[in-house]
């Protein structure tokens, strides 16, 4: 895969490598990385960032206090105009967070107490040099950078990084990946030249119909498929990962039994409901018939009794 990417590159064509996992993605980027190395497209030394990797956590699991551990990232979101802050965690307490900032100093994270916007995610290290494709993983609107924006590098300028555009990646913005591979879900609404699916039998497990169709349907001019397991990749692929109805799961010679059951539930659920509603119907009117009795006789004259 990584010597057809390189030729495409050698032929004036775009291309796209699509993986169905991030484990996947990583192998198949060190392989292409190699491989441009030597073809002499990624220039000067590279240099270490450390990047912020989301979790993609929930609200109701940014909530959870039992979610969290040490050693993971949290990234807080200002207001417009305001900074972003990556702070590490230290230790999880039974309803805070113990943080540390950039600058060394700690603090105390409360969690559910006011309107924070953060992520949650972990800090990797990742290596880049110019002529690098880059990934956006967070929007940031002054920078005009969007998420899932593939991008080049044209230098490294200390701890900015400039793009082949001329935007800088500021030191403060740090979620992004190499853009050589992406997954299915990444790829929708993008086009290639020539793209170029990787399935290996370790993320064969993430392979269904629908993923592998839209993985290879993004290239205009040839799409190749490389696997190590070519029946177990037919398997997957002709495998949907819709979900399906009670009645489609029943064998067919069972499914007039099937739905001869259902109906008599149903008919049974009717049935016991209509006589409910009928009792409730005849209470109704005995309480108010007894409210009527009740109110005729506080209505009638008392008679006194006269010795």
């Amino acid at each position: 895969a990584a010597q057809s990417y390189l030729k495409a590159l050698e032929q004036n064509q775009s291309a796209l490598l699509v993986a169905p996992t991030w484990n996947e993605i990583e192998a198949v980027t060190d392989r292409v990385r190699v491989a441009l190395k030597i073809a002499g497209r990624l220039g000067g030394e590279e240099k270490e960032f450390q990047v912020f990797d989301s979790l993609s956590w929930t609200e109701a699991q940014k909530r959870d206090v039992r979610q969290y551990r040490a050693g993971m990232a949290i990234r807080f979101h200002r207001g417009k105009g305001g900074k972003h802050e990556t702070v590490a965690m230290v230790a999880v307490e039974q309803d805070s967070l113990k943080v540390q900032r950039a600058d060394g100093s700690e603090g105390v994270f409360q969690l559910g107490r006011g309107f924070v916007s953060f992520d949650v995610g972990e800090t990797r290290k990742l290596r880049i040099a110019a002529g690098d494709k880059l990934l956006l993983q967070a929007n940031a609107a002054r920078k005009r950078f969007i998420n899932g924006e593939l991008v080049e590098v044209q230098a490294i300028q200390g701890d900015s990084v400039l793009l082949t555009d001329g935007r800088v990646i500021p030191p403060n913005y740090r979620s992004f990946a190499h853009g050589y591979a992406v997954t299915s879900h990444a790829a929708q609404g993008q086009t290639a030249d020539a793209v170029l699916v990787v399935a290996s039998s370790r993320s064969l497990p993430a392979v269904h119909q629908q993923q592998f169709y839209v993985s290879i349907s993004r290239g205009r001019d040839r799409c190749q498929v490389f696997t190590d397991d070519v029946e177990q990749l037919r398997s997957h692929v002709t495998h949907s990962s819709r979900r399906l109805a009670a009645v489609e799961v029943v064998p067919r010679v069972r499914q007039q039994k099937f739905m001869e059951r259902v109906l008599q539930r149903g008919h049974r659920f009717l049935k016991h409901f209509r006589q409910r509603i009928t009792q409730s119907h005849s209470l109704r009117k005995g309480i108010k018939q007894i409210r009527e009795t009740s109110y005729e006789h506080q209505r009638q004259p008392r008679r006194s009794i006269r010795p």
